[in-house]
């Protein structure tokens, strides 16, 4: 019975009972008492029905509220389960990156000593046990001007901002290495720092990479300033000794392409050099009608790129002045080209055959000059032109390794 109804009903035997109190003063007194005892009893059922009703709602409140936290309990329980289970994988997920990571990941204290290693670090700083590194002042590692930027790098963490440099650094072997390296803070929950961590990344490659950039730049520098010398005293030599303007464009031509065909040559290889005969045969060929008019003898030698160049420009005179007036002048002459290299002396000769008769220059040109003076002074040698009737005849000699500066 609902609560509302009970309420009305022990209402109702209250009444009873006052209708009762009142007959009892006016009728028998035995029956008013019967009936005030059947209604006490009444009223103490219904009050008896309703306790119990109370106690039944708060008995079934109670079940349910424990299902509701037995149900939460049980969600928890999973919900931990699941974060535990996601902290081990987690777990394992940096310990494989800290191992395998080819970064020197390390903590530092305040004072910027070594607390932690990760294993990827210590292979690429080559060290086997890391206790013998471990509360060692991690600045100390570095040397000259480098310890320096580490404890810069260091108090700039401690302050809260980020330290970066890069330096060269030894492995614990001994091993020179370059390093790019970041230290930076780890707050507490106050905010402040309570450590330190420093990465430290391999960047030798890279370093020499760019080490070389800057040599060849400087030899690219270097190089476009000796072209443009040379081109501007070719071009000044050639109009000093020229006839006529038509002359002097022909001489000046002549020998820039001579330049152009050693630069071929050079670029071919890089600029690191080329081999004597390589460069004796660019330099002559464009002269030559038939292979049969010059013979090309000698050893291995292998030049640098300034020794090419020069090279290049005394054989171009050579061959110019073999066309023009000497054994490449006619149909039968020939030109011998030989090189020898004995006891650190280098000699060259070449020798013309079958061409006109041979007579001495009434003057002595610019290009006569370069083949004497100039071009062999810049090998560091001497040099001889010998005007033979039968054929010229130019010697060249000086230590072999003027030929690799």
């Amino acid at each position: 019975m609902p609560t509302d109804v009970s309420k009305i009903r022990i209402a109702e035997l209250e009444a009873e009972v006052r209708e009762l109190r009142r007959l009892l003063a006016t009728a028998d007194t035995f029956a008013a008492d019967s009936a005030i005892t059947t209604a006490q009893r009444s009223m103490h059922h219904a009050h008896e029905l309703e306790s119990e009703r109370e106690k039944t709602d708060a008995a079934k409140r109670f079940r349910v509220a424990e299902t509701e936290r037995a149900d939460r309990a049980e969600a928890k329980t999973s919900e931990l389960q699941s974060s535990y289970h996601s902290l081990l994988v987690d777990s394992e997920f940096n310990r494989q990156v800290l191992e395998h990571t080819t970064d020197c990941i390390k903590i530092l204290d305040l004072d910027g000593r070594l607390e932690f290693m990760n294993a990827g670090g210590m292979r690429v700083m080559e060290i086997e046990d890391f206790n013998q590194f471990r509360h060692c002042p991690w600045p100390d590692f570095w040397r000259g001007e480098q310890t320096q930027k580490a404890k810069d790098a260091v108090a700039t963490a401690v302050a809260g901002g980020v330290g970066h440099f890069e330096g060269p650094a030894d492995t614990a072997k001994g091993n020179p290495r370059w390093w790019e390296v970041l230290v930076v803070p780890i707050r507490g929950k106050d905010g402040k720092p309570r450590m330190l961590l420093s990465i430290s990344r391999d960047i030798t490659s890279r370093h020499e990479v760019e080490k070389q950039r800057h040599v060849l730049f400087e030899e690219m520098h270097h190089r476009i300033k000796n072209t443009l010398s040379n081109t501007i005293a070719i071009t000044q030599q050639s109009l000093r000794d020229a006839t006529d303007i038509k002359a002097a464009s022909a001489a000046i031509q002549d020998r820039l392409i001579a330049m152009a065909k050693a630069h071929d040559l050079l670029i071919n290889n890089r600029w690191i050099g080329a081999d004597l005969k390589s460069v004796v045969e660019a330099a002559v060929g464009s002269y030559v009608g038939k292979p049969d008019r010059i013979t090309i003898r000698g050893g291995p030698v292998q030049l640098s790129s300034r020794a090419a160049l020069t090279m290049t420009l005394l054989l171009n005179e050579l061959s110019t002045n073999a066309t023009k007036y000497g054994a490449w002048s006619n149909g039968a002459g020939r030109v011998d080209i030989l090189w020898t290299v004995d006891g650190g002396q280098f000699k060259l000769q070449w020798t013309e055959h079958g061409g006109p008769t041979v007579q001495m220059p009434s003057r002595r040109s610019f290009g006569s000059r370069l083949i004497e003076e100039t071009l062999p002074s810049a090998l560091h040698g001497k040099a001889t032109l010998s005007y033979d009737p039968l054929g010229v005849v130019f010697k060249f000699e000086g230590h072999s390794t003027a030929l690799t500066e």
